[in-house]
């Protein structure tokens, strides 16, 4: 089904009574059929609800969350839930989006009703949710693309969802059948409920003791860190894993891609056209941690499998150290609940361009006050002799875990006391000049939280130096 919405911007809120409560067991529940459309172009979303029908509210997550759209009723139907790693094929509603419309996540929530009354709500609300929300990104149309492109993990939020949870028929990349049947593939589809919001992570149960947000969702990482950058005027393009999957060349008119959070799955297409993009003098900064730990491959368009870990000898030996500069190898997960000790990067080289501004000293330690714990959830590390630092010496890389030799350790998060880490036990931030370009890591998922927090300056202070030497001459 076609359906179009007025042009222009959404109405205002009208005082009028709210809907009929309608049938109180019904669930509504959608997807895109395509995560990303370019402003001026249709976005359809597919849609199963047992009410008669529902309208569209959609809205801008930004600096502020705005409501940008919304449609007429839209007819209700529902529709069969199917497997994870099938393409679900719900019923169509295709929306114009209008050429003005600003870049950036779009969530679309999914009201029901009975057709007949309405009211638009004056709070907007929170874009994360089981139920009634699909997400979606804008791009700036190609002749006004700002030379910063944002790459949200679509992959990785999939790989964590269960969708709707039916006992027996959901299942996650973390959670398949066992013993799995012949006939279902180790895959799951970025064509069904979920994927940043609207469905369950199979670790919803792994609580944020800071953030009651699920972590594998857009609102837990992304949207603080997309948020910071509009406030502070760094105008960005928007893509997701599975743009840069389908066409690397999306890089070719960027000067810096930017990634936080959690981005731990990643193609070969992915892989290859982020090393290209560096080689030919593009820079990438990476906000977060557990970076391109797991290759990927698409069984069709739609349906994804874990093929293994980048750095497996036994394939593809490809250590995702040689983009990154860093590996979770070398760092492992500290849940605040089981390691209570707040952990921050200890300064070293403070004359590099990356601590300007901070007032910082080497030896100085940021981001381990007992509300910051900055090295937190997942973490980066570049292996390093620790006879040196024993030594009161600055960390500097072997090598031997493929971390490029040009890799320079900029703060050391030494967590091995706490016995939870992996290999080295020491997130590092740095960067490394990737043969053209430069690649800076801040090697912890939780650098957005405290970005977005303003509670620990220097974190800003080096975000702001990151974001605005690595874009150069970017509009």
């Amino acid at each position: 089904m076609d359906v179009r919405v007025p042009p222009g911007r959404a109405p205002a809120a009208r005082a009028v009574a709210p809907p009929p409560a309608g049938n109180p067991a019904a669930v509504i529940l959608g997807y895109p059929d395509d995560p990303t459309v370019t402003a001026g172009g249709r976005i359809v979303l597919r849609v199963s609800t047992d009410a008669p029908a529902f309208r569209v509210l959609v809205y801008r997550c930004g600096a502020r969350t705005e409501l940008v759209q919304a449609t007429d009723w839209l007819p209700g139907r529902s529709a069969p839930r199917l497997l994870p790693f099938e393409d679900w094929d719900w019923p169509a509603h295709a929306l114009d989006v209008p050429a003005d419309r600003a870049a950036g996540v779009h969530v679309a929530v999914l009201v029901e009703g009975d057709g007949r009354r309405w009211t638009t709500p004056e709070v907007a609300p929170d874009p994360d949710a089981r139920t009634a929300r699909v997400l979606f990104v804008v791009r700036a149309p190609a002749d006004r693309r700002p030379r910063v492109l944002y790459k949200l993990p679509l992959l990785t939020y999939h790989a964590y969802n269960l969708g709707v949870p039916d006992p027996g028929r959901a299942w996650s990349l973390y959670s398949l059948p066992e013993p799995r049947p012949a006939e279902v593939p180790p895959t799951v589809s970025v064509r069904r409920p979920g994927g940043g919001t609207g469905g369950t992570p199979w670790d919803v149960f792994n609580h944020d003791p800071f953030d009651p947000s699920p972590r594998q969702t857009f609102r837990h990482w992304d949207a603080p860190f997309l948020a910071w950058l509009e406030r502070h005027g760094v105008a960005v393009d928007l893509c997701t894993d599975l743009d840069l999957h389908r066409d690397p060349a999306l890089l070719d008119r960027c000067t810096l891609l930017l990634s936080a959070g959690h981005d731990e799955y990643w193609t070969d297409a992915m892989r290859d056209g982020a090393e290209k993009f560096v080689a030919d003098g593009g820079n990438v900064a990476f906000f977060g941690g557990n970076t391109c730990w797991w290759r990927v491959e698409f069984d069709d368009d739609h349906a994804f499998r874990r093929v293994a870990n980048w750095w497996d000898p036994a394939g593809p030996d490809r250590p995702e150290n040689h983009l990154t500069g860093v590996s979770f190898r070398n760092g492992g997960e500290r849940d605040r609940d089981d390691h209570p000790v707040p952990v921050g990067y200890r300064v070293q080289h403070a004359d590099h361009w990356v601590w300007e501004g901070t007032g910082l000293a080497d030896g100085d330690v940021i981001g381990d006050g007992p509300d910051e714990y900055l090295i937190g959830y997942e973490a980066d590390g570049a292996h390093f002799d620790r006879s040196r630092t024993a030594r009161g010496l600055p960390a500097r890389p072997t090598g031997d875990d493929g971390t490029p030799g040009g890799f320079t350790i900029l703060g050391v998060g030494d967590i091995a006391p706490g016995g939870w880490g992996h290999g080295n036990a020491a997130a590092t931030m740095g960067l490394h000049d990737g043969g053209g370009g430069t690649v800076f890591t801040a090697s912890t998922t939780d650098w957005p939280r405290l970005l977005a927090g303003g509670t620990c300056p220097a974190v800003e202070q080096v975000t702001h130096n990151v974001v605005s030497r690595l874009a150069g001459g970017a509009s």
